[in-house]
């Protein structure tokens, strides 16, 4: 007896940091030889002509974003410091020969410092891993205090979700793969960063022109200087447009997935870079504020002046990347809200700060960001701003635990609270019906709650083109999106045939998404992003037809960027699987799960590929592996249920079916094959008392 599975895709994203301040300018050395870089960074030639953009850049987070180790600066941490978290004691001092030294008590290693990345209000700092790895420990210095913390054990967020305690040969562990600098971090530290990532000897190569986010990173460098007069900078490259230079910020103020890194200022972001959406629990709240270390591009994309073409440099000096007026009495905000300025086309509502406000005015909560970018801990002591600019609800707060700056500020005070103050501020019509409607609809498609009804409904009101997006892809991933009997289907795919032909990239990979076996033709899409959406759920049939050679390769140019990590190999093994290399698809899923010996997911998908081969006692030996290592894992059991169904080890794959409801009520898949494998074994009544069971549960999803 075969049960009946759904096999996701998932793909993990990561970003970069950066922060604000100055002091000092930073200390350019020569690097070492090993890393084989340039002595004078080009930059400095452009101070001779630029001599004022140079220094205000030179002061700048973008300057600070790597530098070398320098006594002058470094000495205070070094100081015989140390710091103990989870049990386990970080040493710090300076060598006799003027050396940094950390001393890791769980690994029994002493590393010397190589680098150093940032300023304040936190400094990390970089240690030589093996084969070329560079990697940050888990404690970074807090430049207020002047003190170590860790970042894991003090984020309270992540305490709260048990995710703080990182040990020795987990991905995430400081030493792990998950906290390596060159996949992770470096590409938003550096400028013309190349990771050089050789699978065979498992080893990086990295280079990059120059150290920090420095001129060429915003300027693209031209084969040779200008003969008329000296520039590096091609002419044809020194006009750009705004939406050019915003999708340079963006490659690094963006919580998005890596396809490449080859972008130079002038490509478009959705070449090189897949945005992360809220398509999922704790990543972003519904709403689209974020949750976790989201940076600002997804925020901004989502809000109505991202949509109105509003863009870093309205707000950023490009130099400095200071802001360009105060926020503190809110002249930045009232250049705009304050004159009913346009933005291609589209005038800025007129704020009245006197009644728009029912905070007093000069107080904190008079500003327009203390309520309109309420600030989130990044590395748990890196306030950072909002960027999706919502306006404070205490009503989707109460009912969704959505947090609202009211009670940010006013933390003696509740959300009962709240909602009167800002209703006898405001009225109880406050136009958020649309924005209201559309969070609770995204809010239930992320708990697994979701109706294709209503999803439908907010779909056809929105008009940011992200919002649209994401509510495509939240659609294709509900089971009644899949429903050929359903009424609902036909209503989205004639919304999905409709986003297929739209302007926006986003939208239009989302349909590729909805459409599935359809969206074969997107493949020759003119963004990369959508060719990579169609193509990759038809990759069994993309390797059978000559046209799509183009798309495969870029498929297997991504995999192989990837492929330091356990997801690169994962998709490298999809694609050997489908062009028949069965041998190495195989070695790359047991390669997979090297890379994150202690993730459930590679270990899912390699007894799935040798189910599949015919070789369903191996596949359950790895399940079996799996499931002592992870007991209290309810798709495991899952899993395991089906392989051992398969095998006619009936009472087993109950047990372990009955282990995954028991671990999660809700899992209706596994209720689904429970009920189903009941009726097999001829108890019926049992049966039907689990379908009961699933209609309840369904019952109770659907309602908020």
């Amino acid at each position: 007896m075969r049960l009946h599975p759904l096999f996701p895709f998932a793909a993990l994203i990561f970003a970069a940091c950066g922060r604000e301040e100055a002091e000092h300018k930073p200390v350019y050395e020569g690097q070492s030889a090993h890393w084989n870089q340039q002595a004078v960074p080009i930059s400095l030639q452009c101070a001779a002509c630029h001599a004022k953009e140079f220094e205000d850049w030179a002061g700048s987070d973008h300057a600070w974003a790597w530098r070398q180790a320098d006594a002058s600066l470094d000495s205070e941490p070094f100081h015989g410091q140390s710091y103990t978290a989870h049990g386990s004691k970080l040493a710090f001092r300076t060598a006799r020969d003027g050396s940094l030294k950390i001393h890791d008590g769980e690994s029994q290693k002493v590393f010397t410092v190589h680098s150093v990345l940032g300023r304040t209000p936190l400094v990390q700092y970089l240690v030589q891993g093996e084969r070329g790895a560079l990697h940050t420990p888990s404690a970074a210095w807090d430049t207020l205090k002047q003190e170590w913390f860790d970042m894991f054990a003090d984020d309270e967020r992540l305490a709260s979700e048990g995710l703080a305690r990182r040990k020795l040969g987990d991905w995430g562990h400081w030493l792990g793969r998950g906290m390596n600098w060159n996949s992770q971090c470096a590409w938003c530290h550096m400028t013309g960063f190349r990771k050089n990532y050789d699978e065979a000897q498992d080893a990086y190569a990295s280079n990059w022109q120059e150290p920090g986010v420095s001129c060429i990173q915003c300027h693209r460098l031209a084969a040779a200087p200008d003969p008329t007069d000296g520039c590096m900078v091609a002419k044809a490259d020194r006009k750009l447009t705004p939406k050019q230079i915003h999708d340079n910020c963006a490659t690094c103020h963006a919580r998005r997935e890596e396809f490449d890194d080859s972008f130079r200022v002038g490509d478009e972001f959705d070449e090189h870079f897949r945005l992360e959406l809220p398509l999922v629990r704790g990543v972003f709240w519904p709403n689209g504020m974020q949750r976790d270390e989201d940076y600002c591009e997804t925020g901004l994309r989502l809000s109505r002046m991202g949509r109105t073409g509003v863009t870093c440099l309205d707000c950023h000096d490009p130099h400095t990347a200071q802001l360009r007026l105060p926020q503190e009495d809110n002249s930045l905000c009232l250049r705009c809200h304050g004159t009913g300025t346009e933005v291609n086309g589209v005038a800025a509502p007129v704020i009245d700060m006197a009644t728009h406000t029912p905070c007093p005015q000069g107080s904190a909560g008079a500003t327009c960001v203390e309520c309109h970018m309420p600030k989130s801990p990044y590395m748990a002591r890196d306030p950072r701003r909002d960027h999706s600019f919502n306006s404070p609800d205490p009503l989707l707060s109460a009912q969704l635990g959505i947090p609202n700056a009211c009670i940010m500020c006013h933390k003696d005070k509740d959300n009962d609270w709240a909602a009167a103050a800002v209703e006898k501020t405001y009225g109880p019509d406050l136009k958020m019906a649309a924005v209201r409607d559309r969070t609770r609809a995204v809010w239930a498609a992320q708990e697994g709650r979701g109706s294709l009804a209503d999803l439908l409904d907010v779909y056809g009101k929105e008009e940011i083109p992200a919002w649209r997006a994401t509510l495509l892809e939240l659609m294709a991933r509900e089971p009644e999106a899949q429903d050929a009997a359903s009424p609902q289907r036909s209503r989205l795919l004639e919304a999905a045939r409709a986003a297929a032909g739209d302007e926006n990239a986003m939208v239009r990979a989302a349909a590729a998404r909805v459409l599935g076996a359809e969206a074969l033709p997107m493949i020759h899409d003119r963004s990369r992003l959508v060719r990579r959406a169609a193509g990759w759920p038809l990759v069994d049939q993309l390797v059978q037809l000559p046209e799509a050679a183009g798309v495969l390769q870029e498929l297997k140019a991504t995999a192989k960027h990837q492929g330091d990590q356990p997801t690169g190999a994962m998709q490298l093994a999809v694609l050997a699987d489908a062009e028949g290399r069965l041998d190495e698809a195989e070695r790359q899923y047991r390669r997979a799960i090297e890379l994150d010996p202690h993730s459930t997911v590679p270990r899912i998908d390699y007894a799935v590929f040798l189910d599949r081969e015919g070789r369903p006692m191996d596949a359950l030996k790895q399940m079996l592996d799996c499931a002592a290592h992870h007991p209290d894992d309810a798709e495991v059991q899952f899993r395991l249920a089906l392989i051992l169904a398969e095998l006619q080890q009936y009472e087993p794959a109950l047990r372990a079916l009955d282990k995954a409801v028991l671990l999660e009520p809700n899992f209706l898949r596994a209720r689904a094959n429970r009920a189903e494998l009941l009726r097999f074994l001829g108890r019926d009544e049992e049966a039907r008392e689990e379908l009961r069971r699933i209609e309840e549960i369904s019952r109770n999803l659907s309602t908020p």
